[in-house]
C-alpha cells in the first residue's frame, strides 16, 4: 500500500490534534472543510464504531445529494478509500464480503452509506419529516450548518444521538459532534458562533501537548531501527497516554453519570490556504466579490446582515423556502460525483401545467432573468438565472439556460413581461431586446404571450410597494415567495440592495452597478429584474403607476 502525503493547513492540523468529542467550525470559503476535518472526523469516527451509526444533518436532501456528499466522496477517496470497495452507497455491501449489520439494522438502504466494517452514515434533512424520528445515533456529522433550523435540530436530532453506551461509551469518540459552516450573515445561525464562549482552552492545550507526544512515540515506535525493548516502552506509554486523553476528552463525568465532553470551535479564513490557492486567486475574489461578500466568505468576518436597504422588510428566513420533487430525486441514486444535474425535474414548487411568467434586466455587463407563477395563496419567484459578459456569454446564452433547464415543463407557454427599457433601439440594434428575447424563445419551441407594461413606477414608489408586499398586512397585494435554492443569487442580490434618501423620498442604490469591484450578479440587477416581473403580473390588479400612486402610499 502507497504512502500519499497530505499538506495541512494551521487550522487542520489543529482540528487533528485536538479532536475534541464536539467539533464546530465556521471557515472561510476555500479552506477545507471537507476535505480535512469533516472527511477526517468521519471516517476516524466509523472506524472507532464498527456496526455503529452517524447521523448526515442537512436543511433539505437536495444539500446532501448536490453539496455535501459529492465533495465528502472526493474527499475519502484522497484518504484510499474507495466506493464499491470500503463503502457502499444506497445499498448494502456485497453479501460474500460477510460484513456486519450495523447495531440497528437498516431495514431499507435508501438513506445509508455502509462503512465496511459495518457503521452506517444515515443521512437526515429537515425538509423529510421523520428521517430521525426513533433512531439511535452514535455520532453527528453536518456542513453548512448556517442553514440549519436550530430548534428543529434540537428537537429531532440531538434527542436521537443516544444509545449503544454499553458498546462505545468508554470511547471520546462515542456521540461525537462535527459541525462546519461559512461565516453566517443571518442572526439564526448565531447559535453556532456562541459555541467559542464554550471552549476550555487550558484543557484544550493539555490535549495539545499529549497528542504531539503522543504522535513523536509512535512515529518513532514505527521506526524499522526501534528496538523490540525500545517498542516495548513505548507500547506502555503509547497505551497510557492513549488513556489519558481519552479520559480528557470524554470530559468530567457528573453526579448523574454524564459526560459533557471536549468541545473546540474554531474561525479560520481562506488566506490560511494561500499556499495552495495562490495569490491570484485572491486577487482575483478582490476584484469580482462585493465587500461585503469578500468579508465574509473569505475573510470570515463576523457580519450579520442589517436590514436596512431598498427591501428591508425582506426576511429571508420568512419569505424562502425549499422545494423538491423527491419521487424524481430518489430515483437518482446517492452515489453523484459531481452533484445533482440542475433542470426543473428537481423542482417540487412548479405547476406543471401552467405557463411561466419571466422577466429580464438587460445590463451590459450582466443578462439576468427571474421566473415566477402564481399560486393560491403566493406568487411563488421559482428561479433566477445570469450570464455574464466577463464569460463571453450574451443574451442568447441565457435564454439557452432558461430552456434546458425547463425542457421538461409540459407547457412550453411563458408570459413574458417587459418595460420601455426593453423595447428601445439604436444604430447599432436593429431589433429590441424585447424583440430578441421573443424571437429566440420561439426559435426554442415556446409559446410567448408578450405582456407590455410601459414605464416602471418611480422608485420611492416602489419603495412603498415593497413595504407592503412583504410586511403582508394588506389583503390586497399578494405576498411572495422565492425558492431559497434556485433563486439564491436573487436573494443575494435582495438582501444587498442599499437605499439613498433625496429629500424625503427613497430610491434604489444602483452605484455598485458601477463599480469594477462588485460582481455584477451581487448588484441590483437581479433585483430589477424580479421587480419587473412581480409589478408587471399584477399591475393591472393594483393599478399602480406614477399618476396612480394613492394606493400604494396609504
Amino acid at each position: 500500500m502507497s504512502e500519499q502525503k497530505i499538506w495541512l493547513n494551521k487550522p487542520q492540523k489543529l482540528s487533528r490534534l485536538i479532536m475534541a468529542t464536539e467539533e464546530y467550525g465556521v471557515w472561510g470559503r476555500a479552506t477545507g472543510k471537507t476535505d480535512e476535518p469533516i472527511a477526517n472526523r468521519s471516517s476516524h469516527g466509523a472506524n472507532q464504531m464498527p456496526r455503529g451509526t452517524t447521523g448526515v444533518i442537512a436543511q433539505t436532501y437536495m444539500q446532501l445529494l448536490d453539496r455535501t456528499l459529492p465533495p465528502l466522496f472526493k474527499a475519502w477517496e484522497r484518504f484510499g478509500y474507495r466506493h464499491g470497495v470500503h463503502y457502499w452507497v444506497r445499498q448494502r455491501p456485497p453479501a460474500k464480503l460477510k460484513i456486519d449489520d450495523p447495531i440497528y439494522k437498516a431495514l431499507d438502504p435508501s438513506h445509508y452509506i455502509y462503512w465496511y466494517n459495518g457503521h452506517v452514515f444515515y443521512l437526515i434533512s429537515q425538509d423529510r419529516q421523520g428521517l430521525a424520528n426513533a433512531k439511535s445515533l452514535d455520532a453527528i456529522l453536518a456542513d453548512e450548518v448556517k442553514f440549519l433550523n436550530f430548534d428543529q435540530y434540537l428537537d429531532e436530532v440531538v434527542p436521537a444521538n443516544r444509545g449503544n453506551d454499553n458498546i462505545f461509551g468508554h470511547m471520546w469518540e462515542h456521540h461525537m459532534v462535527t459541525m462546519y459552516t461559512d461565516m453566517p450573515t443571518q442572526q439564526k445561525a448565531r447559535w453556532i458562533l456562541e459555541k467559542a464562549q464554550q471552549v476550555d482552552m487550558e484543557t484544550i492545550g493539555t490535549v495539545i501537548n499529549l497528542q504531539i507526544e503522543y504522535n513523536k512515540m509512535l512515529a518513532e515506535y514505527e521506526l524499522p531501527r526501534t528496538t523490540t525493548p525500545r517498542k516495548n516502552y513505548l507500547y506502555r506509554k503509547l497505551c497510557n497516554y492513549y488513556l489519558a486523553l481519552n479520559e480528557l476528552k470524554m470530559g468530567v463525568e457528573t453526579e448523574d453519570g454524564d459526560r459533557s465532553g471536549l468541545l473546540w470551535y474554531s474561525e479560520a479564513n481562506t488566506l490560511e490556504n494561500i499556499q495552495i490557492l495562490g495569490e491570484r486567486k485572491f486577487n482575483q475574489w478582490i476584484r469580482e466579490l462585493k465587500e461585503q461578500v469578500f468579508d465574509t466568505s473569505i475573510m470570515n468576518l463576523k457580519n450579520l446582515m442589517v436590514e436596512d436597504g431598498f427591501f428591508h422588510l425582506f426576511d429571508s428566513q420568512y419569505h424562502c423556502y425549499q422545494s423538491y420533487d423527491y419521487n424524481y430525486v430518489d430515483t437518482l441514486g446517492l452515489y453523484l460525483p459531481n452533484g445533482v444535474e440542475k433542470d426543473c425535474r428537481k423542482d417540487g414548487d412548479v405547476i406543471k401545467n401552467k405557463p411561466l411568467d419571466i422577466a429580464l434586466d438587460y445590463n451590459d455587463a450582466i443578462k439576468s432573468l427571474v421566473v415566477g407563477q402564481d399560486s393560491i395563496k403566493h406568487y411563488r419567484v421559482l428561479n433566477s438565472m445570469f450570464v455574464l459578459r466577463k464569460d463571453s456569454k450574451v443574451l442568447r446564452d441565457l435564454i439557452d439556460d432558461f430552456c434546458k433547464y425547463y425542457q421538461y415543463h409540459p407547457c412550453k407557454e411563458v408570459h413574458f413581461y417587459y418595460d420601455n427599457t426593453a423595447t428601445g433601439g439604436n444604430a447599432a440594434r436593429i431589433e429590441s431586446f424585447a424583440d430578441d428575447v421573443k424571437m429566440l424563445l420561439r426559435e426554442k419551441g415556446w409559446t410567448v404571450h408578450s405582456r407590455h407594461i410601459g414605464l416602471q413606477p418611480k422608485q420611492h414608489i416602489r419603495y412603498k410597494l415593497w413595504e407592503i408586499v412583504f410586511a403582508e398586512k394588506d389583503k390586497r397585494f399578494k405576498p411572495v415567495r422565492f425558492n431559497a435554492d434556485n433563486a439564491e443569487q436573487l436573494v443575494a442580490s435582495i438582501q444587498q440592495t442599499g437605499v439613498v434618501q433625496t429629500g424625503e423620498f427613497f430610491a434604489k442604490d444602483k452605484r455598485p452597478e458601477r463599480q469594477k469591484k462588485v460582481a455584477p450578479e451581487d448588484a441590483p440587477h437581479l433585483g430589477d429584474a424580479f421587480e419587473t416581473l412581480y409589478i408587471g403580473r399584477f399591475k393591472e390588479e393594483y393599478g399602480y403607476n406614477d399618476a396612480i400612486s394613492d394606493l400604494i402610499i396609504v
